[in-house]
């Protein structure tokens, strides 16, 4: 991808709007440790002169996704950044499979206790809802990240 900003810029931009850490604790949900510091920055992660991992600063609801990438100066006034979006182990299967093992889980103590038919099917509807309000929420927090990360750079596809 290439924005019109100077490799110069993007680096000035890269410290403003990111808070110095390991990304890799704020996608998981131990990122509610992290509470203190500063929360007014877009991204958490590491920098230097051409590489970047960056992650959402946040801390209740942190974005299971790492940005990984590097600078490349192509002319005065123009940058290639190349990044992928890669998810943050434990945090990524965490929010990815919980529901799941919550449907399997749910399931095996109703079964045990003998709840009538109509439990099974309100409470596996529930689940169920959990399970698709999880997927969407890790779609949505993706391609959040993503379009942040372009509006902050200036990245032109």
């Amino acid at each position: 991808m290439v924005t019109k900003i100077s490799i110069i810029e993007c680096r000035e931009r890269l410290v403003k709007n990111t808070k110095y850490g390991n990304p890799k604790i704020k996608g998981t949900p131990f990122a509610v440790f992290s509470i203190s510091g500063e929360s007014n920055k877009s991204f958490y992660g590491t920098y230097n002169e051409a590489k970047f991992e960056l992650t959402k600063n946040s801390t209740l609801f942190p974005a299971p996704f790492i940005i990984c990438g590097k600078f490349n100066s192509t002319s005065n006034n123009r940058t290639e950044i190349v990044y992928e979006v890669k998810p943050i182990g434990f945090g990524y299967y965490w929010i990815k499979y919980l529901p799941i093992f919550g449907i399997l889980i749910f399931n095996l103590i109703l079964y045990m206790e003998s709840t009538p038919v109509e439990m099974y099917t309100i409470i596996n509807i529930i689940l169920l809802g959990f399970f698709i309000i999880s997927r969407f929420y890790m779609w949505r927090k993706k391609n959040k990240l993503i379009t942040n990360f372009e509006k902050v750079f200036e990245i032109t596809t």
